[in-house]
């Protein structure tokens, strides 16, 4: 018999006479169809509904927690804003106004003489406006000796206003080194704000050249360097000597000369060589030679600390094996 020629309506016509496994069967068929279109008519997407808000919840949840952490902290929060500001407004009150910009010049001049160096010359560059302050920029061309640049330079940080220091370069210039730098300081854009909370300064960087070396100089060459102690000021009536006018880093030691109980020592400056004695002077910084060996010679300088008060500063000339 073919499909064509089946009747179902007499085949359903007499479901009834079907045996019970059949209608069991044919019951679990019809409800599993049921389930299955229902399943995917209505109960899919209700499904899919229910996943998106579950999770939008748990991101709520988190949410909440965040925010119950940063409402908990909104005290602390709100004095450490409250010290920022203070902090800022010290700061802002640490740049000089336009009328400062004089002092600051004289404050450079004060510490190369400190530091025994010639500030050469100190050019004012344009100024550069910024969102929060004005910019001040100085090129600067100084000469000295190695370690006394350095010391310079630390100072620089010194300073109760705001100084930074950039593209340094540092060259040979005949015994001395030439040291060219930029520096900027910054100054506040409305000189009619109010002063703010002071602030208190970090810790400086203090340049200490005690177990350090001049790469510009042999270890036979190497000139002692030292913190100065205070000392009485020199003697402003006392006349100058000829080798005062010269650098002691353009000395070197080649020699000494004894006659009778007394040594000399045999400096020589280019192609010059000097004979000098325990208290003869030496250099232009007051130095006054107090001790003569037969491998160095030991003298003491004189220099204006940052407050304008007198230190002594000892000195050794090593003897110049090669000479």
């Amino acid at each position: 018999m073919s499909l064509s020629r089946l009747d179902f309506f007499a085949l359903t016509h007499n479901a009834a006479n079907w045996p019970l496994p059949t209608k069991a069967l044919l019951g679990c068929a019809l409800a599993g169809l049921v389930l299955w279109v229902g399943d995917g008519m209505y109960l899919s997407p209700s499904r899919e509904r229910l996943e998106g808000i579950e999770a939008q919840g748990a991101v709520l949840q988190r949410q909440v927690a965040e925010k119950a952490g940063l409402a908990a902290s909104l005290e602390a929060r709100s004095l450490q804003f409250q010290a920022m500001q203070a902090s800022f407004s010290g700061l802002m009150q640490q740049l000089p106004g336009a009328a400062e910009v004089p002092a600051l010049l004289e404050d450079i001049a004060r510490l190369g003489a400190a530091n025994a160096v010639l500030v050469d010359d100190i050019v004012l560059l344009d100024e550069q406006p910024r969102p929060l302050y004005i910019e001040q920029p100085l090129r600067l061309r100084v000469n000295g000796a190695y370690h006394d640049l350095a010391m310079f330079v630390s100072a620089l940080g010194g300073l109760p206003r705001i100084v930074t220091v950039h593209d340094v370069a540092l060259r040979v210039d005949g015994a001395a080194l030439r040291l060219e730098l930029l520096a900027k300081t910054y100054r506040n854009p409305s000189p009619g704000a109010q002063p703010g909370q002071a602030v208190e300064p970090g810790p400086r960087f203090v340049y200490d050249a005690l177990a350090l070396r001049n790469p510009f100089q042999p270890r036979a060459l190497q000139v002692d360097h030292v913190p100065g102690r205070p000392a009485l000021a020199p003697d402003p009536d006392r006349a100058r000597g000829a080798l005062e006018g010269i650098a002691v880093d353009q000395f070197e030691m080649v020699g000494t000369l004894s006659r009778g109980m007394q040594t000399f020592a045999l400096l020589r400056a280019a192609t010059t060589v000097h004979r000098l004695a325990v208290g003869d002077y030496l250099g232009p910084d007051h130095g006054r030679v107090t001790a003569i060996d037969e491998g160095h010679v030991e003298l003491v300088e004189l220099f204006p600390d940052e407050q304008g008060a007198w230190l002594e500063r000892p000195r050794t000339l090593v003897l110049n094996v090669n000479s």
